[in-house]
């Protein structure tokens, strides 16, 4: 019993009349259902983010946020009281309330860069004083992590080979990750972890929440930041090499600096290399899945495979973190301008 209508129609919600699938992510598989209840959202999950602690985090942020009255997803249990369905092949569906607004595919202007800001600035500051202890450990934004995993595959000769194409690449990642690593000593808060513009939720030209809270987790803001500089600051996929765009980290910052948290100054001070960090970190993941061949969706109708992607992938992150270096003092000055 894999077909999504059925699955949706063992969650409380009355009768399903409509599902249709929502083209978007990389990891899960996500379907808008329509029922006599409402709208909801319906997502196979990936399996690297089935575990009960993703999953039992998952529901103490999503209801923290709806007694907030935060715009966001609320987890919905099945009908027999269970946080997920897993289906005979051992998959995990989950239901969510469906919050209504767009979440665009690119960042179009510097008016939605800021727009993002001010809602992930907003995320940070009613999280403060969400007292939940994280149950879940995976390392995303774990970057130590992500560099030893990238050595493990490498010490493995039936993968590394696989990696022969992009093997400048993977020696620049070692190179150069390790030295852009933050310090141990910033403050702990609780991060989305995921902050792409696609998770960030847009009513007309003003963002009004986010999405996809699956990573979310204690970090430094740091982390969450670079990923928005990372994600936001360019065009195009994440297979294109596109250069960094200074007036939209610029936006960002004055976005952030009206209704994020002040930060402090050892934050501030390392905030110009979040974004590089979190470009090469991602680069060493693809990097990784172009040897490991596992994790990463790719498109079948562009490329021949999740190698190939990967690739292209790995190259158009560290075009990215090369332009980023060239823009360090001017991004530095934009933070000392907004933030300080």
């Amino acid at each position: 019993m894999h077909d999504p209508k059925t699955i949706a129609g063992l969650f409380p919600i009355g009768v399903v009349r409509q599902i249709k699938e929502i083209k978007s992510g990389l990891m899960h598989s996500t379907y808008l259902v329509h029922s006599d209840a409402g709208r909801f959202t319906l997502q196979r999950l990936h399996q690297k983010l089935s575990t009960p602690e993703i999953i039992g985090d998952y529901e103490a942020v999503t209801r923290y946020l709806y007694k907030k009255q935060v715009p966001a997803p609320c987890l919905i249990r099945t009908r027999d009281d269970q946080p997920v369905h897993v289906d005979e092949a051992g998959r995990w569906w989950r239901l969510a309330s469906w919050v209504p607004g767009k979440t665009p595919n690119k960042v179009q202007n510097t008016l939605q860069a800021e727009q993002g800001a001010r809602a992930l600035g907003r995320f940070h500051r009613v999280m403060v004083d969400f007292q939940h202890e994280f149950a879940s450990q995976h390392p995303l934004h774990d970057t130590d992590a992500h560099l030893a995993n990238l050595h493990g595959t490498l010490a493995r000769p039936e993968l590394a080979h696989f990696g022969t194409e992009i093997e400048s690449e993977i020696h620049t990642i070692l190179e150069t990750l390790p030295t852009l690593l933050l310090p141990t000593t910033l403050p702990l808060r609780v991060v989305h972890g995921d902050p792409k513009i696609s998770n960030v939720l847009f009513e007309g030209s003003s963002a009004i929440g986010l999405i996809d809270l699956d990573t979310c987790n204690r970090h430094t803001v740091l982390v969450d930041l670079g990923d928005a500089i990372r994600s936001w600051c360019r065009d195009g996929s994440e297979d294109e090499e596109q250069h960094f765009q200074l007036d939209r980290f610029e936006a960002m910052m004055r976005g952030y600096a009206a209704e994020g948290l002040p930060l402090t100054v050892e934050e501030r001070n390392h905030l110009a290399q979040a974004g590089r960090l979190i470009t090469l970190e991602l680069a060493s993941r693809f990097a990784r899945d172009v040897m490991e061949d596992e994790y990463f969706a790719f498109d079948s109708e562009k490329y021949s495979s999740r190698r190939a992607h990967n690739c292209a992938r790995t190259r158009a992150m560290l075009f990215l973190a090369d332009d980023m270096h060239r823009h360090g003092t001017q991004m530095e000055k934009l933070i000392n301008k907004y933030l300080v």
